[in-house]
Formats: structure tokens, sequence, C-alpha cells
């Protein structure tokens, strides 16, 4: 049996001993740590999110077509080289006997003093004809003090008529009087034996040289064996200083040819590039001091880079002919030797080739000697036509 006032007294003592509850605060304390496990749930929520966000971008990223490269543009077509133009032909300055009074020595032979002026003639405009007789010539002159008197004097090249059947030619020195030109003397002459003469040229000293030749030629007078002579003005007459007196049986003579190499276009950027070498071979004895090239091209083909020193253009006689001309002074080759010249090319358009066997198309090289002249030169292949390739 409980003994109710011992229980009633021991409830007492244990109401004593509990301290007072407030709930609020309860209610509080509890409501802030229901706070904190959603804030650490969405935390962890958010991160597992972000978890997946990510690997399914890296998967998606895997399985991306790459991006193509940049594309780099190609090489630009080369701008043409501007070269100058060609000079003409023109008449040589015949200075003081463009209209002069001169006096003419004789010609020599019976025939040329029957058919050729001889004395006193005016020229008119370098040239005069009388009676019949032919046209007497001035081919050219330099100005040089022969006779060493301080004066200027006047070596002019006469002719009388044309080529070798005609009355000849021969070196005058003049001296002015006035407004007449006197003979000093008569330097060398056809009637000499020499068959021809076409460079005059004045030396140091009042010495004067001349390019005389064994043979006659409409071919220009390199092409045949010729040296050169030079002479002075001594003891009242013109007498051979230096050079050759006689011509050899067999005058040393270079021999040329000349070959090309294919002209190969290529596509660039949005024309074509082309090269290609000529190449001129002296199989003879005597050394060539310079030639001239000749190139003759499609219309379209324009010279290009650094190589071009020493060439102009031609200009074309004919419009519709569509071609380019360039025209080159280049070194020549030594006896028993050869010299390669590379030419670079550019064409707007796709270079078209035509080709004629009678004119050679155009597309050809053509070589020549070029001035200073010292020998005879023989050139067996002066002309080869130039393949011409697109690719």
């Amino acid at each position: 049996m409980i003994d109710i006032d011992n229980l009633r007294r021991e409830l007492n003592e244990i109401a004593t001993d509990v301290n007072p509850v407030d709930l609020r605060e309860r209610a509080l304390a509890t409501s802030h740590r229901i706070r904190v496990r959603r804030t650490a749930a969405t935390t962890v929520a958010g991160l597992a999110v972000a978890t997946v966000a990510l690997s399914t971008a890296a998967a998606l990223g895997t399985d991306r077509t790459p991006a193509p490269p940049a594309v780099t543009p190609g090489p630009a077509i080369p701008s043409p080289t501007q070269l100058p133009t060609e000079r003409p032909d023109s008449q040589p300055d015949l200075g003081p006997f463009k209209s002069a009074t001169i006096t003419v020595p004789t010609w020599g032979t019976a025939a040329a003093a029957a058919a050729c002026p001889k004395g006193r003639v005016t020229l008119n405009a370098g040239g005069q004809s009388s009676g019949g007789r032919r046209l007497v010539n001035v081919l050219s002159y330099v100005a040089v003090d022969v006779d060493h008197d301080g004066a200027e004097d006047y070596v002019a090249h006469l002719m009388c008529g044309e080529g070798p059947e005609a009355g000849g030619s021969q070196v005058v020195a003049f001296r002015r009087d006035g407004q007449t030109l006197v003979p000093i003397g008569r330097i060398v002459g056809t009637q000499d034996g020499i068959r021809m003469m076409d460079h005059v040229e004045g030396r140091t000293g009042g010495r004067v040289a001349i390019l005389v030749a064994k043979e006659y030629t409409d071919g220009g007078e390199e092409t045949v064996p010729n040296q050169w002579r030079t002479y002075a003005w001594r003891h009242g007459q013109f007498q051979q200083v230096d050079g050759p007196t006689t011509f050899p049986a067999k005058s040393p003579a270079a021999l040329l040819s000349a070959a090309v190499s294919t002209l190969v276009f290529r596509p660039v950027g949005s024309g074509f590039t082309g090269q290609m070498t000529v190449t001129v071979r002296n199989d003879g004895d005597l050394d060539v001091a310079r030639l001239r090239v000749l190139l003759i091209l499609p219309g379209q083909v324009r010279p290009t880079g650094d190589g071009w020193a020493g060439c102009t253009v031609r200009p074309g006689d004919d419009p519709s002919a569509n071609q380019t001309a360039l025209v080159c002074a280049v070194a020549g080759p030594r006896a028993q030797s050869r010299v390669s010249i590379p030419f670079t090319f550019v064409a707007a358009d796709k270079p078209v080739p035509l080709d004629d066997p009678v004119t050679l198309g155009n597309h050809y090289v053509s070589i020549s000697q070029q001035a200073p002249f010292g020998g005879q030169v023989t050139i067996n292949e002066p002309e080869a036509v130039i393949p011409v390739s697109v690719q």
C-alpha cells in the first residue's frame, strides 16, 4: 500500500528541483534547427545539380564537332615590273653637217670619180645630189681636235650612193672656216682596200678609231671579219698608230646559238606567274661583250621581279597582234662558254600562245650582238620558239 503522504512529499521535492521551461524560446530553437537542416539539404542538392550540369556539359563538349580552322589567304599575285619604253631608232644628229658646205675629196677610182660628187658640195639635211650623180650622205660624225690646234674638228663618215656597187665610203676630217668645212685630210676609205666601215669613235690625244671590215654585208659589220684601227694626224697626214694592219687568213669569230626553256605558268592568287631561262652558247674563239635579247610573248604576259635591269618595252606596231615585246641588254658569253639569263613573268589572265611556223607566233626569243663591237660574230640560231605551258 502506497503511502500517500510520502508520495506527495517526494513529488513536491521533484517539482522543486525542475527549472521553469520557456515554451517560446523552445519554439524558436526548434525553428532554427529546422532552417539549418533545410539550408544544408539545399546546398547539397545544388552541388549535386551543378555536378550533373558540368558532367552533361563535358559530355556535350566531347561530342561537339570541332570548329573548322581559320582560312589563311594564299599568296597574292605579284605586281608587274614597270620598264621604260625603248627609244625608237632615229636619224643620226648631223650637227654641223646638216646644212653645210663641205669640200669632198676624190673617191679614188675612175668609176667612182665619174659617179660621185667631189669638191665643194652643199648638203641638204645631210645629203646632196647634183647633175645625175649619186647622193653623198653623211652617215655619222664625231668631234675631236685631230690637229691639236685647240679647236674642235669634225670627222665625218661619207658615203657615195648605197651598197658595195656604189662609189664607196671614206672617213674625212674637217675644220671649220666660217660657214664652210674645209678638209684636213682623208683618214681611210674603201679605196684603201677596206670593204666596209660602220663605226667611228674619237679617242684621247686627237686620235680616231674606225671599225673596218674585210667584207661587205647588209647584215651589219659585226657579222663579217672586222677589226678596230686607230689613226692620228702626223707630219701633215693621217697615219695608223694602233690596231692590226691586215686581216688574217682566218679571223677569230664568235659562234652563237640560243636555246630557251619552257615558260611554265602556275596559278598564284588571282593570276599566274611563270619562269624561263634563255641560254646563249658561244662555240667560237672570240669573246662577246654584250648581247641584245628580244623576247616576244603573249599579250597577257608582263615582266615581274627585280631581274630586269637594262630592259625596255618595245611599243607594238600592230595593236591587234596581242604581243608583249621586251628588249634586254645583257653580258655576252666568253669563247667556249655560255650564259644563262633567267626571266620571271606575271599574267592576270591565262596566257594563250599563238603558233605560226612562219612568224614564230607570239612567243619567241631572238638574239643579236650589242655594241661595243669587236670582231666577227656569227649567229647560227638567232631565234628560238618559247614553249609555253600552264599548269
